[in-house]
């Protein structure tokens, strides 16, 4: 019989004890809703503040007039098949779809002058637009050509899920209300790897949105108020980054209350399965973006936290079983055995319940596999950026 000296004792206690702790070092634990949200079968509406009340309802049965805002470039195939579905919202007030395009994109100009359609309003932006992002410069011409105050900004490369989605973003509308982030949501044909990166950034940023300043948009449909736009210079200040439009809005203008957050399939866009080189640009301005964003280093000093923890008890575990293997101490590798057992139970169960609640479909099965590689991931995008031509993110030309 193996003696048990302290040596093993400390070693097993460790081994145990980090496998019951740091499954809960978790963005898929940490609430990200305040108790008393509403939630009902087919509407659940987040604020960063408080829950819709039966009052604030109320107030919202006469929904304002809201223009949308798409901002194409050299899209016309895209602009042809999902414009329809936004000017064809089934939304009880009235609404107009502003669509701002580059000048020399005539395909786009023919695809939009076929559309007889009264709520239409199309305009263009020079071509020779410099020392500005060409989005950003889009963006703000049709915010100022817009009739309403209220501005849904949406990317064309996604697709409303219903004629309701429209109405479904308005429901999120009171009085204290500055900006609407509405949920987007992969196409079926997307790896689940993708579907997971997504999911597991959203816990952050509606952990933010909802008990703390909000930080960015990961999301493609972002409602705000023209005027609050207009009155404090727009993008001002990261105009020259040639992406991060929806980033920098919420970065700018949100407060602590003045977001409210729509989770509801009929209020989600469809995004398309991103090509290769979508996904690669997605990250990379992204690097360079956020280190013009403020509040940065705390929102990324959480995940970096989370991620020590979950790779410090998988090296430990790894330790562990082979300094056993190698002694022949079996009540360690045991000790070892036991805490991988309650590491891989707890955390696939905690990810089980979240995805439950939010509505994603992930197997099980790829969750560890996917947990561990998200740093690797992001270390092999951090490389890359590294060697980008730092150039290629803005629209300043030397």
């Amino acid at each position: 019989m193996q003696n048990i000296d302290t040596l093993t004792i400390i070693v097993s206690v460790v081994l145990i004890f980090l496998a019951l702790l740091t499954p809960f070092i978790n963005p898929f634990f940490r609430s990200v809703r305040k108790k008393g949200y509403a939630q009902s079968k087919d509407n659940i509406i987040e604020t960063c503040e408080r829950p819709t009340t039966n009052s604030e309802t109320s107030q919202k049965e006469g929904y304002p007039s809201i223009s949308i805002l798409l901002t194409p470039t050299d899209n016309a195939e895209v602009v042809s098949e999902n414009l329809s579905l936004y000017l064809n919202q089934d939304y009880p007030s009235d609404f107009q779809v502003i669509v701002v395009a580059p000048e020399k994109d005539k395909e786009t100009e023919d695809v939009l002058k076929q559309h007889t359609n009264e709520r239409l309003y199309f305009t263009f932006i020079p071509d020779s637009s410099r020392y500005m992002s060409k989005k950003k410069l889009a963006i703000t011409l049709g915010v100022k050509a817009a009739k309403y105050n209220w501005i849904a900004m949406a990317d064309i490369f996604c697709k409303p899920s219903s004629e309701n989605w429209l109405k479904t973003l308005a429901d999120g509308i009171s009085e204290k209300t500055d900006l609407i982030v509405g949920s987007t949501q992969y196409d079926e044909g997307t790896t689940d790897f993708k579907k997971f990166e997504r999911f597991l950034t959203a816990q952050y940023l509606l952990r933010e949105y909802a008990f703390k300043t909000p930080y960015r948009c990961e999301y493609n449909a972002l409602m705000f108020k023209k005027d609050m736009f207009l009155n404090n210079e727009g993008f001002r200040g990261n105009l020259k980054y040639i992406r991060g439009e929806f980033d920098f809005i919420v970065n700018k203008y949100a407060l602590k209350g003045n977001l409210t957050y729509i989770d509801n399939e009929e209020g989600t866009l469809i995004e398309p399965a991103p090509t290769d080189k979508m996904y690669r640009d997605k990250h990379l301005f992204y690097m360079e973006d956020r280190k013009h964003l403020e509040r940065s280093t705390k929102h990324r000093l959480i995940f970096n936290i989370d991620q020590w923890a979950l790779h410090l008890n998988y090296i430990a575990l790894l330790a562990g079983g082979t300094f056993a293997g190698v002694t022949k101490n079996w009540i360690i590798l045991g000790a070892a055995v036991l805490a991988l057992l309650l590491t891989l139970s707890i955390r696939i169960l905690i990810f089980y319940k979240r995805s439950k609640l939010l509505g994603v479909d992930i197997p099980l099965w790829k969750i560890i596999f996917y947990e561990i590689r998200i740093i690797w991931h992001n270390i092999k995008f951090m490389i890359m950026y590294r060697r980008a031509d730092k150039y290629d993110f803005i629209s300043h030309k030397l």
